[in-house]
């Protein structure tokens, strides 16, 4: 993308400075995602210079709807036209984000040392926009099951998602911040009922630099923005290594920073075996 006209460059960018916000613990955290209400906010993760640096790669250009084209029902929240991929191709503030070690460590406690990154991409609600449909995250969508009744009834510590929203804005139920049903991702089941799922939900509220974490299993939505100001957030989907990664993250960076080939798993490529019969009394792999 075009960035003579931005503050900063990607050589403002130090991945080497994290914010670790005191009270972290992470098996508290961890806890409250899968057998608590299934989410957390942690206060303070990025700093103000490193959300300028996302939000103006954000917003130095015209935001433009950009409608998909999803042809299953649970996809459908996709069409959403806040939505903005391809993060990791538009700067080097955006790795840094993905790759916080508190994100990278509840992750990795959560879905396995080798998860890896499914989606990246940026939700902007902008001032008079409506919000998103109740939904379950990938791959907890219906039609990826062997039956569409809820025969996602794994136990709430074997997470297949794990979903991350770093705040670039106030999140407030004024402007549109994500709602959210406690609890309900330990049974897992497609928010059809949009009316229960109104009465149950909760809305999220945090700060610039604040970073959301909840269970992909969880019903949620992006709620309407009725302000007269965006109210943006990266949304970063993170899934155990043997899940195939809803989105092409194919960004031209991928030898640029060791934080990158960690997120796509590019460290960790699949071992082929290869089938010989080597006699008739025993076979064995190779």
């Amino acid at each position: 993308m075009e960035t003579s006209n931005l503050k900063y460059c990607d050589d403002d960018v130090n991945l080497d400075n994290y914010i670790i916000p005191n009270d972290f613990d992470l098996e508290e955290v961890c806890h409250k995602i899968t057998f608590g209400h299934g989410w957390v906010v942690l206060k303070k993760m990025f700093s103000a210079k490193d959300v300028e640096m996302a939000r103006e790669r954000l917003f130095s250009q015209k935001l433009i709807n950009t409608i998909e084209t999803f042809v299953n029902q649970d996809d459908l929240h996709n069409n959403y036209g806040g939505l903005t991929w391809g993060l990791l191709s538009r700067g080097r503030i955006f790795t840094k984000m993905a790759a916080h070690p508190i994100i990278m460590q509840v992750s990795q406690h959560l879905l396995g040392d080798n998860c890896r990154l499914s989606s990246f991409a940026a939700n902007t609600v902008l001032p008079g926009m409506k919000g998103q449909k109740p939904h379950l995250d990938y791959p907890y969508y219906r039609h990826l099951w062997p039956s569409r009744d809820g025969c996602m009834n794994l136990p709430p510590h074997h997470l297949l998602a794990l979903q991350i929203v770093t705040c670039l804005t106030d999140f407030t139920p004024e402007n549109g911040s994500t709602a959210i049903v406690p609890g309900s991702h330990i049974d897992p089941h497609y928010p059809q009922d949009e009316k229960k799922f109104f009465d149950s939900a909760i809305q999220l509220t945090a700060s610039p630099g604040d970073v959301i974490m909840f269970a992909g299993p969880i019903q949620h939505c992006a709620m309407s923005n009725h302000t007269d100001k965006v109210r943006c957030g990266i949304l970063q989907h993170m899934v155990p290594l043997y899940i195939t990664p809803f989105e092409d993250l194919t960004s031209g960076r991928e030898n640029e920073e060791k934080a990158i080939r960690q997120l796509l798993a590019l460290e960790n490529p699949h071992p082929i075996l290869k089938y010989k019969r080597k006699n008739s009394r025993r076979d064995s792999y190779t």
